[in-house]
């Protein structure tokens, strides 16, 4: 039987630590899942500094992700009527070549875009960067990065000073006032607002939470101010 093994949740960026489990655990019947596999399950690692054993919803079925019937195979079809048929990654490779390179002969480097995946390394983005300016020649290159996180970026550097939130989880056992903009906690990063929750029914008086948002969300509904602004004036 394998030992448990001590990871990161790959979601949100609390960054929350995790204890993952084999299937077979002594005294206890072999998890599976619908088709019947062996499944791992997840739970909080308590010894984790950002998440201190707290675990949402996203990281408790992370190991699902790991089960024996998920695909481990690319499938193509050719039409939507035609049924997917398991291919190797030499076809597919071959596929995309060939499908850029009929792109590029009919209507140009500027008919072809890429967006890049939130979860590129820096270095995956010089390497995409640099095959898709240097060798298609295209300019059109986009990424979640720069759309989830540039507003957050010109945000902080404005009203704070620094391109990045000057401040750490700890703080929030400690600080006298929690505002909130631009975020909904609750449902977004659950595992920090249930921290904030524990912090506010410890010292109910030590502790006001603000929230600025037009909608009444749940992480509105614990504020003990909610600056409900406009619709459309958050984004400015």
């Amino acid at each position: 039987m394998a030992d448990s093994v001590t990871s990161q949740c790959p979601y949100c960026g609390v960054g929350c630590g995790l204890e993952l489990l084999p299937p077979a655990q002594p005294g206890r019947p072999v998890r599976r899942d619908g088709e019947g596999h062996p499944m791992w399950s997840a739970r909080g690692d308590r010894a984790h500094p950002s998440s201190q054993g707290q675990v949402c919803i996203k990281g408790a079925t992370v190991g699902e992700t790991l089960a024996g019937g998920r695909l481990s195979q690319p499938l193509y079809r050719s039409s939507l009527e035609d049924p997917f048929e398991p291919i190797t990654w030499d076809n597919v490779f071959d596929l995309l070549a060939g499908r850029i390179r009929s792109t590029l002969a009919s209507k140009g480097p500027g008919a072809i875009a890429m967006y890049g995946s939130g979860q590129f390394h820096t270095e995956d983005y010089y390497l995409a960067q640099k095959l898709f300016k240097g060798a298609i020649g295209s300019n059109n290159f986009d990424a979640n990065s720069r759309l989830c996180m540039s507003s957050a970026v010109a945000g902080y550097t404005r009203s704070l000073g620094s391109d990045g939130p000057p401040c750490c989880y700890e703080d929030l056992d400690h600080c006298s006032v929690a505002f909130l903009i631009g975020t909904n906690t609750a449902e977004c990063h659950p595992v920090l607002f249930q921290r904030l929750l524990k912090r506010k029914k410890k010292d109910p008086k030590g502790l006001t939470i603000v929230v600025v948002d037009p909608r009444a969300t749940e992480t509105a509904k614990i504020a003990d101010h909610h600056l409900a602004i406009a619709p459309g004036t958050d984004l400015m």
